[in-house]
């Protein structure tokens, strides 16, 4: 089920619901998958750095390079939902700066901003 799940999550385009993954799952499978057990299973791809949360979206993306242990900067294009996931030290560090020195201990920022991408704009 993971694998399934996995494959559905990553056949996306953009961030996927667990809905929308347990309806293509459902499909591929010819049976119906709860939504639950497919947030469960997200969960653990979450843990292990084979996913990503979209928190605004409350959706997900398969993670491209899950040996990296970055902090998330997501683009999020308000018109057409498409996300792409940067990867830059210097402002999740600054983000994470700030943070300690409000006194808040960082375990994983992520960052979103909203807005148009180059297709929409």
């Amino acid at each position: 089920m993971r694998a399934r799940i996995f494959e559905a999550l990553a056949s996306f385009d953009r961030p996927a619901s667990a809905y929308d993954i347990a309806e293509a799952v459902s499909k591929a499978e010819g049976r119906r998958v709860a939504a639950n057990s497919v947030y469960r299973i997200l969960d653990l791809f979450v843990g292990a750095n084979l996913a990503r949360r979209v928190e605004s979206a409350n959706a997900y993306v398969a993670n491209a390079h899950p040996d990296c242990l970055h902090d998330c900067i997501f683009l999020v294009c308000d018109s057409c939902g498409s996300t792409t996931h940067l990867d830059d030290d210097r402002v999740t560090q600054g983000v994470r700066t700030a943070a300690q020195a409000a006194g808040f201990s960082p375990v994983r920022p992520v960052i979103e901003v909203r807005g148009k991408c180059a297709d929409c704009d």
